[in-house]
């Protein structure tokens, strides 16, 4: 298969995790948003450039089926994709790495997230348990940006935890026949040349 193919091939399997994911957290109304998995997924295997694209098309198609929340907040995610792809692609990482990785993939796409969430909407998001705990913070010296900050880097470092542990043990799992993105059809013709 063309390495192209195969590649955009994860980046779309990505994105339609995103899209699942996001979609079981507003049904079930979770803390934690799932809508990152595959961006995750993309940025580890695929790099920066995936992660950000993974994102930010996940963001837009799950605005369109009616979370117009998505569409606003697919920009952190892709600060998220790009950053997680940064800091794990090709790179080794042991188990107690992954906490402090994840802080790095998560604080600026929150302080961005709580941008996005302060100055667009008042401090409410399609999340109801992150709405009710921003709302209920800024009525405190937080005030509304300290509360949606707080509020994102909590939830949002959580929520990228989780999906990068079950990137990472998934990746263990599969098939190095599925991992691999070398073109062998551009080997042979160069063996050929």
């Amino acid at each position: 298969m063309n390495t192209n193919v195969k590649k955009l091939t994860l980046i779309a399997a990505a994105v339609a995790i995103n899209i699942v994911g996001s979609k079981i957290a507003l049904l079930f109304n979770l803390p934690i948003f799932l809508d990152s998995i595959g961006t995750m997924l993309a940025g580890i295997v695929l790099g920066p450039v995936a992660g950000g694209i993974t994102a930010l098309v996940g963001g837009l198609i799950s605005g369109v089926l009616g979370d117009v929340y998505a569409i606003y907040f697919s920009l952190s995610g892709v600060l998220m994709g790009v950053i997680a792809g940064v800091v794990f692609y090709k790179k080794k990482t042991s188990f107690a790495s992954i906490f402090w990785k994840t802080l790095i993939v998560t604080l600026p796409a929150s302080a961005l997230s709580a941008c996005i969430e302060t100055f667009l909407f008042g401090g409410i998001t399609s999340a109801v348990v992150t709405t009710f705990l921003i709302q209920a913070l800024s009525q405190t010296a937080l005030k509304l940006f300290g509360s949606a900050f707080l509020t994102q880097a909590v939830t949002d470092y959580v929520d990228k935890l989780i999906a990068i542990i079950l990137v990472m043990e998934s990746l263990k799992r599969l098939p190095d026949s599925l991992l691999k993105f070398d073109d062998n059809s551009s080997k042979k013709n160069e063996k050929a040349a």
